[in-house]
């Protein structure tokens, strides 16, 4: 199995039937079984059926759906040790417009595959390089996530009371760990982690990263030039110098308060984008 599962975030776009929830953790279930450079991928639909509890016709219909819409391609048919062939799947590296996800959230027994579903949905919708979206209205979220509106604050209400979602304000948060802001351990990355996680921990919606065209945030860039990776301090700073957090949080707020230094214009005009890994 994968170290972890790339997702596009066209399953939001792509898929449009009722079954699409479920139909997009078929896709992972599917995606996770990548064993190396290769990116081929191979499992039985008994397998899958088995996993998510329903009969292999029904994964059969939503294997065929995955390929109307060219999430997966034509399979290699390939003939296994047991003497019954296989499907073998090609897929590629992604290189943008995708998220993270461990393969650990498939063998969730908590809860059901279209509430899985819902959460690949909500992930694939969020600000990019975040585990998090923001809305208007509660009752408009199904525009937002291209899910039908009758069930869906009731299945918003089982993730929130099973610990996988959480409200601030006018923000929906996904809290479960098996959803990575990023793969790269550089330090970056861990530095942005600690402030996104400091910004929950005290009910507020973390910053999201202004990248220049060489992907960096230069508030963050100082932030680490400043700690590098002593990250027990920068949790010590955040908790003595940042105890009466403003609303409206920005990494440019946090490098002011942690190194005494300001943005330029230039680094204003930055425009939010990815979360390089």
């Amino acid at each position: 199995m994968s170290s972890y599962i790339q997702i596009p975030n066209s399953i939001t776009t792509k898929l449009t039937k009722k079954s699409k929830l479920v139909e997009a953790l078929v896709y992972s279930i599917i995606r996770n079984e990548i064993k190396d450079k290769s990116l081929k991928a191979s499992i039985p639909e008994k397998q899958i059926a088995d996993i998510i509890k329903m009969s292999e016709r029904t994964v059969n219909s939503y294997v065929s759906d995955l390929k109307k819409v060219e999430l997966l391609n034509e399979p290699e048919r390939k003939q296994g040790k047991s003497g019954y062939p296989y499907n073998s799947y090609q897929f590629e590296y992604l290189k943008k417009e995708y998220f993270y996800l461990l393969p650990q959230f498939l063998e969730d027994k908590n809860i059901s595959p279209k509430l899985k579903g819902l959460l690949l949905f909500i992930k694939a919708n969020c600000l990019k390089g975040t585990n998090y979206l923001t809305f208007n209205k509660k009752e408009e979220l199904h525009k937002l996530l291209h899910v039908g509106k009758n069930q869906l604050l009731a299945d918003l209400k089982e993730l929130e009371s099973k610990g996988y979602i959480r409200y601030i304000g006018k923000s929906l948060h996904i809290i479960n760990e098996n959803f990575l802001l990023f793969w790269d351990q550089d330090m970056d990355n861990i530095t942005y982690k600690i402030i996104y996680d400091f910004c929950l921990g005290h009910d507020k919606v973390p910053p999201i990263k202004r990248v220049d065209g060489r992907g960096k945030d230069k508030s963050l860039s100082w932030i680490v030039g400043a700690y590098t990776d002593d990250y027990e301090r920068l949790r010590n700073d955040l908790n003595e110098r940042c105890k009466n957090l403003p609303e409206n949080l920005s990494l440019e707020y946090f490098c002011q308060v942690l190194r005494n230094k300001k943005p330029t214009r230039e680094d204003k005009a930055c425009k939010p984008d990815i979360l390089l890994n």
